[in-house]
Order: structure tokens, then C-alpha cells, then sequence
């Protein structure tokens, strides 16, 4: 499960002192607990998957936005933490 995996990395990025990764594994473990408390179940894969692809939505409509403000400094680090999100779609995406 994403879940397990997530809480796994948050770990080594807490070791390895990756600021960006850490903060970006922490809201998505947030956002997996938030789903799991309004679905009421353990999540299935999907459905973590369907969280996954939710919040680097988020992260894509605020590069954009960021962009188009002229605020760089901030659509990049919104870049970095999409990059950590492709991560586990990449990974688990069968579709």
C-alpha cells in the first residue's frame, strides 16, 4: 500500500535532512488520513492512488498560477514537490 511506503520515506528524508520531500510526504500522508476518515475504511490502492493524483493536481493548477504571477521562486518549489508526487504515480499508476 502507498500509505506504508509514504511513512517508510518519511523516515529517510527526515534522516537525509530533504526538507522538500519531507513536507511534501507529510501532506500527502495527511491527505491519505483525511480520505481514510471520510471513506470510513482502510483505503484500497485506488482509491490512494486517486489521492496521489488529487494533490499533484493541486501542485499543478499552483504552478501555473505561481507562473503566471511571476512568483518563480515559488512555482519551483511547487515543481520539486510534483516531482516527489510523479514519484509514486509513477510507481504504482497501472493505468
Amino acid at each position: 500500500m502507498i500509505a506504508d511506503t509514504i511513512n517508510l520515506s518519511i523516515a529517510k528524508a527526515l534522516k537525509a535532512k530533504d526538507e522538500i520531500k519531507l513536507s511534501t510526504l507529510r501532506l500527502l500522508s495527511s491527505a491519505l488520513n483525511y480520505e481514510f476518515i471520510a471513506k470510513q475504511h482502510v483505503l484500497t490502492e485506488e482509491e490512494e492512488l486517486s489521492v496521489v493524483r488529487r494533490e499533484a493536481k493541486k501542485r499543478k493548477e499552483a504552478i501555473e498560477a505561481y507562473e503566471k504571477a511571476g512568483a518563480s521562486d515559488r512555482a519551483e518549489k511547487e515543481k520539486k514537490e510534483m516531482a516527489v508526487l510523479e514519484e509514486y504515480l509513477i510507481r504504482n499508476d497501472k493505468g
